[in-house]
């Protein structure tokens, strides 16, 4: 075991990132929760599951915490499928030696050792659109035929993404562009079938669950910007004129909406109840004052802007913590935590630099066009459909959303240092 786990080999990597995935666990025991977590927990608990979060996650959840009751069962599997997603990824884009250390360096870091043992369905989303990237890196590379990569990559990323909302549309985006794409026109195919397992096992598991309480057309960032229009001089009368019976100007107002979450008097439930109506109200703000919502998204995201326009950001990043008490979930060695969850406050206090979404896609735009290479070209594609897409309909910012992109670009940078590290000791 100690040979194996001192190679370079991927297969010593996998074993070896796995066994960094379980310290993490067992020091944090039973992991990190935030008030999401605890919302998906007390459906377990209570059997009430409904799609809020997606079906998936919510029947995944109730299914291996066992109703609720050991939820570290849960942290602990899609740490390690976090962890070993990523190491695959690695391995399709440096030699050998690189990957084993560069691998082994991002699952240590909070960025993947702290976020995947947090209760979070962002983490086997993620995992998924690896898994996928690392399908369509090999297939470009053709190494082999797809269809050898079909069970091991393409079935269960497609599975994976279903866990947040946004998933399927993402790879349904990134399916079409690469459709345009000479070297990948080998794979429609397969994206096609990881988008058609996606939608189904989506549309199954639903089939067990409450419907969502709320609208299920992505129309919520609609009514965050017209609340945010709202408690703008400019927006005063804008409500009662555009979409009259759903509110006033003054139930709707909320400064706090223009970035963070809501203080309008009307409750979010109820500006969803007409979301046709919702989207001409919009649509009328677009046409009006396109700049203001330019600019208030921006605000919003800066995160995802890859130049600082309004200073740099700090969002939302790793959770340190279990954020609720008395919910019968607390670490196991309390003292030790305390001490290591050290580290990740470093990454949490740093968050202008690890949580820069932005900066990390640009850095990728920019390694690929001085390397031209195939592999990164995927990944910057993945990674601009994801940042579009959370520019546009995501209503507060948050690291973990673009996890994707923070790994993917922080990865091959700690891998270009490892190579310009080599290759100096290989001159002396």
């Amino acid at each position: 075991m100690k040979n194996v786990l001192l190679k370079s080999t991927r297969k010593a990597s996998l074993v070896r990132n796995g066994v960094v995935t379980i310290c993490w666990w067992i020091v944090f025991f039973p992991g990190f929760y935030s008030a999401d977590s605890f919302a998906v927990l007390n459906m377990a608990r209570n059997g009430n599951l409904s799609d809020d979060y997606s079906a998936p996650w919510a029947i995944f959840v109730n299914i291996f915490s066992v109703h609720g009751r050991f939820p570290g069962i849960v942290t602990l599997i899609f740490g390690a499928i976090l962890a070993l997603s990523v190491t695959n990824f690695v391995f399709e884009m440096m030699s050998e030696q690189t990957s084993a250390i560069a691998s082994f360096l991002i699952c240590f870091t909070p960025l993947v050792g702290a976020m995947g043992i947090t209760l979070w369905h962002d983490i086997p989303m993620t995992s998924g659109f690896f898994m996928i990237t690392t399908f369509l890196i090999r297939s470009a590379k053709s190494l082999e035929s797809p269809k050898r990569n079909t069970v091991l990559y393409i079935f269960p990323g497609a599975l994976l993404i279903t866990f947040r909302l946004n998933g399927i549309p993402t790879l349904v985006v990134v399916g079409v562009l690469l459709s345009f794409v000479p070297f990948m026109k080998h794979v429609r195919k397969y994206l096609l079938l990881s988008v058609v397992v996606a939608l189904v096992f989506s549309f199954t598991t639903s089939q067990f669950v409450k419907p969502s309480s709320i609208t299920s057309l992505p129309v919520g960032w609609m009514a965050q910007d017209i609340s945010c229009y709202a408690s703008t001089p400019q927006g005063q009368g804008f409500v009662e004129r555009v979409i009259p019976g759903i509110g006033t100007t003054e139930t709707w107002q909320s400064a706090s909406w223009c970035g963070w979450f809501s203080t309008a008097k009307l409750t979010y439930v109820e500006m969803l109840k007409s979301p046709a109506k919702l989207v001409v109200g919009w649509s009328k703000l677009a046409v009006e004052d396109p700049g203001f919502i330019l600019r208030t998204h921006i605000k919003r995201h800066k995160y995802l802007v890859p130049i600082p326009i309004y200073g740099l950001p700090h969002p939302p990043f790793l959770q340190s913590n279990i954020e609720s008490q008395n919910q019968g979930v607390e670490w196991t060695f309390p003292a030790l935590a305390s001490k290591a969850r050290n580290l990740v406050r470093i990454w949490n206090y740093a968050s202008s630099l690890f949580a820069y979404s932005g900066m990390w896609l640009l850095f990728l735009f920019i390694f690929w066009l001085k390397s031209q290479r195939r592999d990164v070209f995927l990944i910057a594609l993945f990674a601009s459909v994801l940042t579009l897409s959370l520019f546009i309909v995501a209503e507060i910012s948050d690291g973990r959303y673009a996890l994707f992109t923070l790994i993917s670009g922080q990865v091959l940078a700690v891998g270009l240092i490892i190579d310009w590290l080599l290759k100096g000791t290989s001159r002396r």
